[in-house]
């Protein structure tokens, strides 16, 4: 009987729990696009969207995985091939050349043959000796050329995730050797977030025409569904829809979110393995807050709070404090944090959803309009200070929170409060 740990998992590819979005033929497209010879795969989504896990689905033991945020460099990116193939940084090859030489010797003679003892021979006989002669040669790794030699046409492919993390000048330099390596045969993806979908081609021009590109989604509420169905399904849970919609809502489009919190959900349940026999579940608000704020652990982003939460060092006169409903005070920084956290939820605002949402979270008095967009503004900025990869975007008239495991913090965590 399967354990709840293998049952649903945030971090690995799912077994029980696997959802494939038929109506999108994600999985069909990327064989597809795999059986085409020397062709680069791009494949697009938003953050924790899925893309790793597809691929892995169907590359299996077959995958090469690489980070875009750890390669600066193109020698880097072949040198981690070369490190997940087990392949030592220098090896040594010694040669041996042997040299046969024959004499005839005479009785009382000498036998003049090099390295054999000089003394008396015997009559009439024919004298034999080998010289060797052994050699040695390192040999340092030999970066693409070596990888090329090593897999292509194989079954195996180099995936880089995240991209759009590579330096912009070592994307230029890693776009020209992976047109290099596709031409040889060595299968190449790369995944990336939406807005930056397009660094493969935008690296190297001659790529166009040489990618497929493969765009994936957010997932949405029936497909977030079937994820927990099927896992509480295969713990013998009987969960009733109306807790399965709530689960779901705070999953954000999410698979990984999803399985999370399908997971705290059967730890918060007392469901460590699979049931003898099918038992009802039930949650309360108590519980669904255990259940939220346990999974919260898993995404900490008190960092990132805590520094939008301060805003830019103020010089001059103080910020103007406001009431919340929440019973806190504040000024505009914690304004629109408690804004981006009410219900519903979402990961896009338009300017005037953020008025109206930093309208309903204050008492009387509340930010006017020119204030939350300067806070916005600056932000987007101070996210960049603490992590490089996007969290919020704000473009003067939308708010993208492309991050969704910082709004599961914002919500499910009791941090924010803590703050106050």
């Amino acid at each position: 009987m399967p354990k709840a740990v293998a049952v649903f998992t945030p971090n690995d590819i799912p077994t029980f729990s696997y959802v494939e979005r038929k109506d999108h033929r994600f999985e069909e497209r990327l064989l597809d696009a795999l059986s085409v010879p020397k062709m680069i795969i791009s494949i697009s989504g938003p953050s924790k969207s899925g893309k790793t896990v597809l691929v892995k689905k169907i590359l299996g033991p077959n995958i090469i995985p690489l980070s875009g945020a750890t390669i600066r460099s193109g020698d880097h990116l072949w040198n981690k091939v070369l490190d997940w193939m087990d392949v030592p940084n220098q090896h040594a090859e010694r040669t041996e050349t042997t040299v046969s030489a024959e004499a005839t010797a005479s009785a009382g003679g000498k036998i003049g043959v090099p390295f054999v003892a000089q003394g008396k021979a015997e009559a009439g006989g024919t004298i034999g000796a080998d010289r060797s002669t052994a050699r040695e040669k390192t040999f340092q790794r030999g970066g693409l050329a070596q990888v090329i030699r090593e897999i292509a046409d194989s079954e195996f492919a180099v995936f880089v995730d995240d991209f759009h993390y590579i330096p912009k000048d070592t994307q230029i330099e890693i776009g020209q050797q992976i047109k290099e390596a596709a031409e040889a045969g060595v299968r190449v993806l790369t995944a990336s977030v939406p807005h930056r979908s397009d660094d493969v081609v935008r690296s190297n021009t001659e790529l166009r025409g040489r990618v497929v590109a493969i765009d994936t989604l957010y997932w949405n509420d029936d497909e977030l569904e079937q994820i927990a169905y099927k896992g509480f399904r295969e713990l013998n849970m009987d969960v009733a829809p109306a807790i399965v919609r709530t689960l779901t809502r705070e999953s954000f489009g999410s698979p990984q979110l999803m399985q999370a919190i399908g997971l705290n959900f059967c730890f918060e349940s007392d469901v460590k393995e699979t049931l003898p026999d099918q038992r009802r579940i039930e949650m309360n608000f108590a519980t669904q807050e255990r259940v939220l704020e346990r999974t919260s652990t898993q995404t900490d982003f008190s960092s990132m709070t805590s520094v939008l939460h301060s805003g830019p060092r103020q010089r001059g006169t103080e910020r103007k404090e406001f009431r919340f409903t929440d019973g806190s005070t504040g000024d505009v920084y914690r304004c629109v944090l408690l804004a981006m956290r009410g219900d519903p939820p979402q990961l896009s605002f338009r300017y005037s959803d953020m008025i109206a949402r930093t309208k309903a979270v204050c008492v009387n008095d509340c930010p006017v309009g020119s204030s939350v967009a300067q806070a916005l503004a600056q932000m987007n900025q101070l996210a960049r200070t603490v992590q490089e990869a996007p969290v919020i975007e704000w473009d003067e008239d939308v708010l993208d929170i492309v991050e969704p495991y910082f709004l599961f913090f914002l919500r499910s965590s009791s941090f924010l409060r803590r703050l106050a």
